[in-house]
């Protein structure tokens, strides 16, 4: 069963890039139906089953074969695919690793047998189906699918050339990044991607400079710079990305986003414009309530010189454009 009868929105960015806050804003029109980070597997069950075989953040371009990737986004991109917020997720995930550090623990160590040998994959796609039909999704017809994902960022163009979705990709300040998953003391904020070997000829010439950093918040620059330098590479052959920052959509979230809904053929409603405004009050944690005039330049005074200076030493070792101010 296709939800949707239109092209699937895709939100993307690294994590704490304001994805969530972006989302939100489009879940919250008419007739949609949001889909969040269904490829996240501390939080979704059947992510575990289908990313056995998969990096946290698995790789795929263009020329890449890969059954087990194709597979796995046709369920979540045809909406064929039950929410993380459903009853049946949530039981299975407790009877399987039992809470978040159980399935951080699952992560990493499926991500530390990658490196050194293969795993054989999952293919749970009757279980999707079965656990599909279990959900409010499935008998709720909705005419537009949005999907948020943060782990996606390396696998964008296969998403692309296989799916065409409508991609809208965040950037955000890479130092407001850090502050950010500092304070919630986010895992995901150094993954070691540098050291895949599907990135090592973009690396190669970089690599030296790479090989002299030995501070992690110079590494989680560094990983930050690596899907900003890939993504200004791959929009030059997928020009129909949306690409939007975090800071434009904080100086007046009402008039972009409202340019962001034109662009990908949204429509705009009053609803809308209420749910922004009553979203822009102090908030806490993974919730995206924030006074936004706050968040522009907030890593002035959430870090320290020290901080800053080791995170411009990783993000500055690639040709970036976003943000080149900030590099050294």
């Amino acid at each position: 069963m296709n939800e949707s009868t239109y092209k699937p929105i895709f939100i993307s960015g690294v994590p704490r890039s304001g994805t969530t806050w972006v989302a939100t804003v489009l879940g919250s029109g008419k007739d949609i139906r949001l889909l969040t980070e269904p490829d996240n597997e501390k939080y979704s069950y059947l992510a575990k089953q289908w990313k056995k075989s998969l990096y946290r953040f698995p790789f795929g371009d263009s020329a890449t074969e890969s059954d087990q990737l194709f597979n796995f986004f046709e369920q979540i991109l045809k909406g064929a695919y039950p929410n993380n917020q459903s009853y049946i997720n949530h039981i299975l995930n407790q009877i399987s690793t039992g809470d978040k550090k159980g399935n951080e623990l699952f992560v990493r160590m499926k991500d530390l047998t990658l490196e050194k040998e293969k795993i054989l994959p999952g293919r749970p796609n009757l279980l999707t189906s079965i656990l599909y039909t279990l959900t409010k999704d499935f008998w709720l017809r909705k005419n537009q699918l949005v999907i948020k994902s943060v782990h996606s960022g390396l696998c964008l163009p296969f998403i692309t050339h296989h799916f065409q979705p409508k991609t809208v990709l965040i950037y955000r300040h890479p130092a407001n990044i850090i502050s950010s998953c500092l304070e919630l003391r986010i895992f995901d904020r150094n993954r070691n991607i540098y050291k895949r070997k599907e990135l090592s000829k973009t690396l190669e010439p970089y690599q030296s400079q790479i090989d002299s950093l030995n501070d992690p918040l110079s590494f989680m620059g560094l990983q930050i710079g690596i899907f900003y330098y890939l993504w200004e590479k791959q929009i030059e052959s997928n020009s129909d990305w949306y690409e939007i920052t975090h800071e434009e959509l904080c100086i007046n979230p009402e008039k972009k986003y409202k340019s962001l809904f034109e662009a990908i053929g949204l429509p705009w409603t009053q609803s809308v414009e209420t749910k922004i405004k009553n979203m822009n009050k102090p908030g806490t944690g993974f919730k995206p309530n924030r006074i936004t005039s706050n968040l522009i330049d907030k890593w002035k005074t959430a870090l320290t010189s020290d901080q800053i200076i080791k995170i411009q030493k990783g993000y500055s070792i690639l040709p970036i454009k976003h943000y080149e101010e900030f590099r050294i």
